[in-house]
């Protein structure tokens, strides 16, 4: 080859070189995956609850400034309550035998003595329980009030702003029923309003600031999914629901300001894809359309607390087919950071999680129960530098 030809071809493959190097470092930053948020969290404590945990809530029952964790559990229809020491451990769990399948929790003062009381439904046993606290760390015995079919949710709220509160409940085949509160722990039936089927969850709330409490439920059912928001009319009765998410199939249901605009929002679980839903409020009955995102296999039940040291709200969600919990950091502009940060949970079937202060450090824990095991797994939150 002609020495001029050859020094040609030197030169093409030297730039080539260079090019395919530059091709290859550039593509590994561009195809680089981004990174989970911190790990945020470390498992500390884990305790006994009855068989099958179902639903979980954090509350001060006994009024000693601790928070203190509720299991409803469906397979041995038992409450399982753990009295909180507030340094991430708990007393011996406390089990109060109630009608059959609980599998879902409310806290109020049903009986104006500025005590909390608890409400469970019983879908064995087609009614709703109360359980009348004593200030102290024990109960009155179980008061059982007759629903219709197969009762699910149970809302307390004061609908009618006379200081007593009211029990929504919602049943398995389209329908909730309001029961009125006399003032004294006991209920007597009221409206029953068409909901469509299999409404797991359902949360109160002044979603259209007319200064009377809404009701919004998850209706999951095919020919009627979506959630439906009833507008209270202040005096205990609602009108006909307004639809948003029609088709999601939502789950669970919680409300929280996730945007810092002073009104409540809404999020959910779904049984399709897998994923979550955020409905913004603007304050006045209306929500934008929904925000999208996504955790592990199986979403069912989640929490929404500031888990990080931003502003923002952030979600932690109980996967039941990938057996974790998953945490979801809110980015500053609204959206939900991807990948989430993942915990297993020991022994899998994950259906119940709650939030509170477990060991007084001034920052949000996670509790999350594994139905296999009967245990639920206390993470308390890392201090990061």
């Amino acid at each position: 080859m002609h020495p001029e030809q050859n020094a040609k071809s030197y030169c093409w493959s030297l730039a080539r070189f260079w090019l395919l190097a530059f091709i290859f470092t550039a593509g590994c930053d561009f195809f680089k995956l981004p990174s989970p948020p911190p790990d945020l969290f470390y498992k500390y404590n884990v305790m006994p609850l009855g068989k099958g945990p179902a639903y979980l809530l954090t509350a001060d029952l006994n009024r000693d400034g601790e928070a203190d964790i509720v299991s409803a559990n469906a397979k041995n229809s038992t409450l399982t309550i753990l009295y909180g020491k507030g340094d991430g451990t708990f007393q011996a769990p406390l089990d109060i035998r109630v009608p059959m399948e609980p599998t879902f929790l409310a806290v109020a003062d049903l009986n104006q003595d500025k005590i909390p009381d608890l409400v469970v439904n019983a879908r064995g046993a087609n009614a709703f329980v109360t359980l009348l606290g004593k200030g102290d760390d024990t109960f009155r015995s179980p008061q059982k009030h007759p629903t219709g079919r197969v009762p699910l949710a149970v809302i307390a709220d004061d609908f009618n702003q006379d200081g007593k509160m009211y029990i929504a409940v919602t049943l398995t085949f389209d329908k909730m029923e309001l029961y009125l509160g006399n003032g004294n722990g006991f209920f007597k039936k009221g409206e029953t309003y068409l909901t469509g089927s299999r409404s797991f969850s359902g949360v109160s709330h002044d979603f259209n600031g007319d200064g009377f409490p809404d009701i919004a439920l998850a209706a999951s059912s095919s020919n009627a999914s979506s959630i439906r928001i009833f507008w209270g009319n202040g005096d205990g009765t609602f009108k006909k629901p307004f639809v948003i998410g029609k088709g999601l199939v939502p789950l669970a249901l919680l409300k929280k300001d996730m945007n810092n605009d002073g009104t409540m929002d809404l999020v959910c679980t779904t049984g399709q894809g897998d994923n979550m839903h955020l409905f913004v409020s603007n304050g006045d009955g209306a929500f934008q359309k929904e925000i999208t995102f996504s955790g592990g296999g199986g979403p069912i039940a989640l929490v929404a607390e500031h888990f990080n040291d931003d502003d923002r709200m952030d979600v932690a969600v109980a996967n039941s087919r990938s057996s974790n919990f998953s945490l979801i950091i809110q980015n500053p502009n609204g959206l939900f950071k991807f990948p989430t940060r993942d915990y297993v949970v020991a022994g899998g079937t994950p259906l119940a999680i709650t939030s509170g202060d477990y060991n007084d450090d001034g920052m949000m824990d996670i509790a999350v129960s594994s139905n296999a095991r009967n245990t639920v797994e206390i993470y308390l939150r890392r201090r990061i530098l």
